[in-house]
This record gives C-alpha cells, sequence and structure tokens, in this order.
C-alpha cells in the first residue's frame, strides 16, 4: 500500500512480532503502560476479526485490530504507530485498511473509543464519516472491607424486569445502548443481558419496593480487576447506594482493583460523591459510530 512516498504492507500479526510491537508500546497512555501484553496472545489466535501490523521494510512500524462482536457488530482497537515513524500518515494507512476490511462483511455498524484528548484518533473517524455517540467518565474505587452486600446475583427469571430497569434508567439514553468491557463498547441488548446473567456478571438490588437496581461486572481472568461495565436504578438514592455496595461486592468477590465507566454528565459526578469512587484523571472515553 502506498502512502506519501512510504509503501507498507499490512499482514497478519504473528508471535514473532511481539517484540518489537510490544517495545514501541511500552509508553502508549503514559505511566499506565499499554494493554497489549494482556490481550497479545488472545488477538493472535482470533479468526472471526483479525489482529495486523503494518511493515515498512520488512519492520512492524504500527498494528491494528479488528474485532467482529457479533456478525454485523465492527469494533476497532489497538491502532499503535511507532513513534519513530509518526508524521508518515501510517494511522490513515492502517485506518484505511481496517475500514476496507471491515466494510466486507457488511456491517450494521462500525466503531471505536479514543480519549478525550486524542484528537488525531478522532479526525481520523470524523474524516470517515463517524460520528461522536457516546462519552464516559472512568471511575476507581478500593473494594469496601464489608462482611456481606445487599446486591444478590440476578438470574434468567428477572430477564424482563431487568432489561425496563436497564431501560428506563435516568441515565438510560445517555448510554446509548451499550456496555462496556474496559474501553470496548458492546451492543446492551435483551440477547446481551441474558449472556451476563448466565455468566454471573449480573447483580441485583431489592428494597421493600421491588427490583431498585442492578449493576453488570467484567472480572479479568484472574479476577483480581473488576470492571462495573453498566449501572442502574430507580432513583438517585438507589443509585448511589449500589455504587456503594458495588464496592463491597468487588470485596467478596477477591477483587483487588475496580474501575467503573459512568456516562459523562454533571449529575453523574455528583451522584458519586460520597460513594467511595472518583475520577483519577481528567480525561474521558469517546466513542465514535458509523451506521451503515
Amino acid at each position: 500500500m502506498q502512502n506519501s512516498n512510504i509503501k507498507i504492507h499490512i499482514r497478519r500479526a504473528r508471535q514473532s512480532d511481539r517484540p518489537i510491537i510490544l517495545g514501541f508500546c511500552q509508553h502508549t497512555f503514559g505511566r499506565w503502560g499499554d494493554y497489549l501484553p494482556e490481550v497479545w496472545d488472545e488477538w493472535v489466535k482470533d479468526r472471526k476479526g483479525i489482529f495486523f501490523v503494518a511493515v515498512l521494510d520488512k519492520r512492524p512500524v504500527g498494528v491494528g485490530k479488528i474485532t467482529v462482536q457479533r456478525p454485523g457488530e465492527i469494533w476497532l482497537e489497538g491502532l499503535r504507530v511507532d513513534p519513530k515513524f509518526r508524521g508518515h500518515k501510517i494511522g490513515r494507512v492502517i485506518q484505511d485498511w481496517s475500514w476496507k476490511w471491515a466494510l466486507n462483511k457488511r456491517p450494521k455498524f462500525i466503531r471505536y473509543a479514543t480519549g478525550s484528548y486524542n484528537k488525531i484518533s478522532q479526525h481520523l473517524g470524523l474524516s470517515c464519516g463517524m460520528r461522536i455517540i457516546a462519552q464516559f467518565d472512568e471511575y476507581t474505587a478500593r473494594p469496601w472491607p464489608k462482611p456481606e452486600t445487599a446486591l444478590v446475583p440476578s438470574n434468567l427469571s428477572e430477564l424482563e424486569a431487568l432489561g425496563q430497569l436497564f431501560q428506563k434508567d435516568r441515565d438510560a439514553d445517555n448510554w446509548k445502548g451499550l456496555f462496556l468491557q474496559g474501553w470496548t463498547a458492546w451492543e446492551f441488548d435483551r440477547k446481551a443481558l441474558a449472556g451476563l446473567i448466565r455468566r454471573k456478571r449480573v447483580y441485583s438490588f431489592y428494597d421493600d419496593k421491588g427490583l431498585a437496581g442492578a449493576l453488570a461486572l467484567m472480572p479479568s481472568k484472574d479476577r483480581k480487576y473488576l470492571n462495573y461495565c453498566r449501572a442502574a436504578a430507580v432513583d438517585d438514592t438507589s443509585y448511589k447506594f449500589v455504587l456503594r455496595e458495588g464496592r463491597a461486592l468487588a470485596h467478596l468477590l477477591g477483587a483487588k482493583k475496580l474501575e467503573m465507566h459512568l456516562p459523562k454528565s454533571a449529575r453523574n459526578r455528583r451522584l458519586v460523591k460520597g460513594t467511595g469512587w472518583h475520577r483519577p484523571m481528567d480525561i474521558w472515553m469517546v466513542v465514535l459510530e458509523k451506521r451503515l
């Protein structure tokens, strides 16, 4: 592929690419490093989507991942360019190649997320006809060493009630029909909710009037990290209670590190106060989408 007089070749990533790729991704997110080491083996094995590298003179200088979340649902992620080769429009080459591959799958939509600070990434998406559909603040907290929690595992008999709760929650419109796995957004419909319940990923809170709140979570493979990927409640008081109890639940599940994303809004920032959750940095997730 030709771009600015530089010949870039795209191919599937190989295990042998790991030292070079991870070498130039060590400081992708500053002192937080990069999550690529954690997903590398899984991404290399993926055959539903594709994990690929951009090669210049036989050397990988960029990388990208296309995930087919479900048929018709495409997620772009992991776009990185070796800092030594930035300024040569390699990111644009990767983006264009990704779109060509994705469009061959005849998707209903293509999405990806980036940081609020990453104007270049946002520009790449907007220039392809995407639009910003949602923005999410990231929160962290310490597990609450409480001996019990009011949150109980949900079951499929609650599917309809939980679906109504998540759809009618005051914050539902800001979620844009999504739930989050870290910085990846997935379609949150009846099928997805049922799958989360089956995998013991949804917990309910009942008060004297019935179902009052719920939390969905995503644990890491070693279960030391929990990401709360969707929250809902019937009112503000219940919402704050559910967020506090989420910390107790994490302790009981053995988590050491907690994160949560909530739609970016003054209301959520207000409600989080006093629950033990806080925003560790003044940046947020931006989700872009192109519907086809």
